[in-house]
């Protein structure tokens, strides 16, 4: 399985809630063109936080992803990572690939935590995505995409 885990885009405060900013947008647009060249996904899973939802709808638009963006309450700042990747293990096949668009510091607690603990993940700027490849045991970093640098491709 593949699980693409990316965190949300620039976000500014608008009344109550956190919104992307217009630099955000771009964070995301970039990120989801990147994307676009390495990856398919076949589910999205995003923290129900409305910058997480842009940022998801954003990045499934330039992936041409059209089926509909599931909300994970898990998914939120501080959620829990094992109940998330319980949840994938219970529901997603092995040969799919999932995305799951977060908020620090979750997004690195999950990576890590597929991992098992072997290497620190990279820091996750805004709108930063983590591509691993998980075997239903310990995930593997791929590639790290980041809106602002060129992709880190894991050996």
């Amino acid at each position: 399985m593949k699980i693409v885990i990316v965190r949300h885009g620039d976000a500014v405060y608008s009344n109550e809630d956190r919104i992307l900013s217009v630099t955000g947008r771009k964070e995301a647009a970039i990120v989801g063109e990147k994307l676009k060249r390495v990856i398919n996904i076949d589910y999205c899973y995003s923290s129900p936080k409305t910058r997480a939802l842009e940022t998801s709808s954003l990045i499934c638009d330039a992936l041409g992803f059209h089926s509909k963006i599931e909300y994970l309450g898990e998914l939120t700042p501080s959620g829990n990572a094992r109940q998330i990747i319980s949840f994938i293990d219970a529901t997603i096949e092995m040969e799919k690939t999932v995305m799951l668009v977060s908020h620090l510091p979750l997004v690195e607690i999950l990576s890590y935590d597929l991992n098992r603990n072997i290497i620190r993940p990279p820091q996750f700027g805004t709108a930063c995505a983590l591509i691993m490849d998980y075997n239903g045991e310990v995930g593997y970093y791929e590639r790290f995409i980041s809106p602002y640098a060129d992709d880190y491709v894991f050996k």
